[in-house]
């Protein structure tokens, strides 16, 4: 079975769960500290991964690490995951999980680089414009990338709206090539 079934299977029985016991928002919370704790630590990720470690060491180093700020819940479903020998894969589990979260309550993402930082003004335009356009809450991210020169790209979903000059000067070399080559 492939990891995305396995981690979207285990991310649903959670959203159950805390859905039942009215604590969705807070697991969510676990779930986004989760993912961001493993990613930023590549030794808790290289940890979980390995088959040598034993299931009681790793789920009391996880104990250790979010038994105290995460809620009960989590930290059994934890102990289901490693006792089940699907501790390698939390990292897409917690991923699936915010997925479907995202799902559930029509949040989106989205992301717009730029050449320099967007003020908090500017941010929230551009939020508006993609509430208005998609219909859903929009959670947006901005990366700076100098060599865009200015403008932005805004990518949301499959979507992308290319207005940076170094996009409109890439389009217009590759116009005047074909102009070129097609004469």
């Amino acid at each position: 079975m492939s990891e995305y079934r396995i981690a979207n299977r285990y991310a649903k029985s959670l959203i159950g769960l805390a859905q039942q016991q009215n604590i969705l928002d807070a697991v969510y919370n676990d779930m986004q500290s989760l993912l961001k704790t493993i990613s930023e630590n590549v030794s808790l990720e290289n940890l979980l991964k390995n088959p040598i470690v034993h299931s009681d060491k790793k789920m009391s180093i996880l104990k250790q690490i979010f038994e105290k700020n995460f809620n009960k819940l989590s930290i059994d479903f934890f102990g289901i995951i490693v006792r089940k020998r699907r501790e390698s894969f939390m990292k897409v589990i917690a991923n699936s999980f915010i997925n479907q979260y995202n799902d559930i309550n029509k949040i989106t993402r989205a992301t717009v680089k730029t050449a320099v930082a967007i003020s908090d003004a500017t941010q929230k335009q551009i939020i508006n414009f993609l509430q208005k356009e998609s219909g859903m809450k929009v959670e947006l991210k901005n990366i700076v990338e100098p060599e865009l020169i200015g403008g932005m790209i805004v990518q949301m979903g499959d979507r992308m709206y290319d207005a940076s000059i170094a996009g409109k000067l890439n389009q217009a070399r590759k116009e005047l090539l074909t102009t070129y080559i097609s004469k």
